[in-house]
């Protein structure tokens, strides 16, 4: 079986390529505001066909949705609920948008007690008349959840996965994974049904990609147990649609690995790329062995999940005595796997994390983009970016965010996977560690971030007359 690679011969013409089309230029920075003075937290930020971001998060406790272009307000709409007081909250959107430009958002609620339950709605290009609903339409009914709650798009399709909490002994964890197609909401069914199995679970995280057939695929990482009580048992597992049972429960599977080794902080990602034309779903965690973290890439072919594949991802030598990775993404562009991931190894001076690059299959050295200076690296996004229309390349490139602090600067990135490294803010306050998301539609980038206490948008810059923040 023939595994995607890129030699160093074709890597630095790829390179060569990208320089022509990379990001370089970006919107000056807007503060994100439904109301003057209000603080927008919790942002996640998707991008439609036409450019349009779609940004959502939490302003007093309640969901707000802001579209905008370059930063300026096309649509603002504050969520109410149906009751006031404590513990009336809503909070851990999610948002999703179709190339059309119809935006998805999910989110948690409580109901002035400690249950939480699974949100939705959908909010067209245009409002219909009377204008957007704006209060919760229930994901599960009046079950509840424990908190877990994603979206995803392939631009027409869009699904969300959440869970359901298992209220009968008490211990706050899962009895069901679930999905639902929110652009058809008839085609649900369990990712994995614990229950079934006499057991209940609890996740460390999950990420789920929407193939070209619209049919979702779910990578979570877990610990399970069948008393309900530790010990508990850690597993990389993977779940798609593509087959189902009767009752829509996924049964196209690969419960991927299972052990104690399984590093349960650091993020799972999961992919879709081809090799030698064939679609395959592709998987990235951390296996930690004495301490040492090791970087697995997992996958198999996207259509029945044969042809498996393990592999552990060469690093230089220096990892392999000391190795600790806090960060990963992995994305795939045709042929082709990225992996970036945040770490250190024991190169002096150790425990400074830096951003790396790599393609996971190729054994070269790690590229690093980040600056090597002595601060703290966090927040790593990565997400596909076709060419500029100006430019002579027709290869699409990927691009990766990052967050770096030293406790009083606070700095936002941006690399395009070759020689472009953007600084899009900088900022200075003692205020707590900040978040971003970024995503991209085709040609259209954008990103949010919160920084001093304030969420910032900015998107990349393709008007002549805007004015720009320059590289």
């Amino acid at each position: 079986m023939k595994m995607p690679r890129i030699v160093p011969v074709v890597l630095f013409i790829l390179v060569l390529a990208l320089s022509a089309c990379v990001p370089t230029s970006f919107s000056v920075p807007t503060e994100i505001h439904i109301n003057p003075g209000d603080d927008v937290e919790q942002a996640v930020v998707a991008v439609d066909g036409d450019g349009r971001s779609h940004i959502a998060g939490i302003v007093n406790d309640r969901l707000v949705y802001y579209r905008t272009r370059f930063g300026e307000p096309l649509v603002t709409v504050t969520f109410t609920m149906s009751g006031s007081g404590a513990n009336w909250v809503q909070y851990d959107p999610d948002i999703a948008v179709t190339d059309s430009g119809t935006a998805y958002v999910v989110w948690i609620e409580r109901h002035g007690g400690p249950e939480q339950f699974v949100c939705w709605r959908s909010l067209p290009l245009y409002p219909p008349p009377g204008g957007y609903t704006k209060y919760c339409n229930p994901m599960d009914g009046t079950n509840q959840s424990t908190g877990l709650v994603q979206v995803a798009t392939n631009g027409t399709v869009v699904y969300a996965v959440y869970d359901r909490l298992y209220t009968t002994d008490g211990h706050g964890r899962i009895y069901s994974l679930r999905y639902k197609e929110l652009t058809d909401t008839t085609n649900t069914g369990d990712v994995y049904w614990y229950i079934n199995y006499f057991e209940t679970g609890d996740v460390y995280s999950m990420d789920m990609v929407v193939d070209s057939n619209g049919k979702l695929h779910t990578l979570f990482l877990e610990n399970y147990t069948t008393t309900g009580l530790p010990p508990y048992t850690k597993r990389l597992a993977y779940r798609s649609n593509v087959s189902v049972l009767a009752d829509g429960t996924m049964n196209q599977i690969w419960n991927i690995f299972e052990g104690s080794s399984l590093n349960a902080t650091t993020n799972v990602s999961l992919t879709i790329h081809t090799s030698s034309g064939v679609p395959r779903v592709a998987s990235v965690s951390i296996d930690t062995v004495s301490g040492i973290d090791k970087i697995w890439v997992d996958s198999c072919e996207v259509s029945g999940c044969g042809n498996k594949d393990s592999h552990q991802v060469v690093l230089p030598s220096s990892w392999n005595s000391y190795s600790v990775i806090d960060e990963l993404e992995l994305l795939g562009i045709g042929e082709n796997l990225f992996l970036s991931f945040i770490g250190y190894d024991n190169t002096p001076p150790t425990g400074v994390p830096q951003v790396y690059y790599v393609d996971p299959y190729s054994g070269d050295v790690p590229w690093k983009p980040s600056s090597g200076t002595d601060t703290y690296k966090f927040d790593l996004e990565m997400t596909r970016v076709e060419p500029r229309p100006e430019s002579s390349s027709t290869v699409p490139f990927p691009v990766m965010a990052w967050l770096e602090t030293d406790g009083v600067t606070k700095e936002y990135y941006v690399y395009d996977g070759a020689f472009s490294k953007t600084q899009v803010s900088q900022d200075g306050c003692i205020a707590p560690p900040f978040s971003g998301d970024i995503n991209s539609n085709g040609v259209y980038l954008s990103g949010v971030w919160d920084a001093c206490g304030n969420t910032w948008f900015s998107t990349q810059a393709w008007d002549m007359n805007l004015p720009l923040l320059l590289k």
